[in-house]
């Protein structure tokens, strides 16, 4: 069997590796993924245990952040002290 120069396997090692990509090598040498259980019996359901990787859940993920709370609140901190120090001689927004 006649293996052309763009289907040689230590080629595509090579530039699998350099790549990080999987051009198909392990397939050509037989190594690759066989023949798996399939779908299963009921393949168009969801699974509920999976959480949703929806856009509202990573920005949930970046908002309620550990760090970025605290950061928050340290500025929201600093904006009421300054307020306090304008207004602080004055009754009406020295309770505030």
């Amino acid at each position: 069997m006649f293996v052309s120069d763009w289907q040689d396997v230590e080629l595509m090692q090579d530039i699998e590796a350099a790549t990080g990509e999987d051009l198909g090598s392990k397939r050509l040498l037989g190594k690759g993924k066989g023949k798996g259980k399939g779908k299963g019996k009921y393949p168009n359901l969801s699974n509920l245990k999976k959480s949703a990787d929806t856009s509202r859940s990573r920005l949930e993920n970046k908002v309620f952040n550990k760090g970025s709370m605290r950061r928050v609140s340290e500025v929201m901190t600093k904006i009421d002290s300054r307020k306090h120090e304008k207004f602080s001689n004055q009754f009406n927004y020295a309770l505030n």
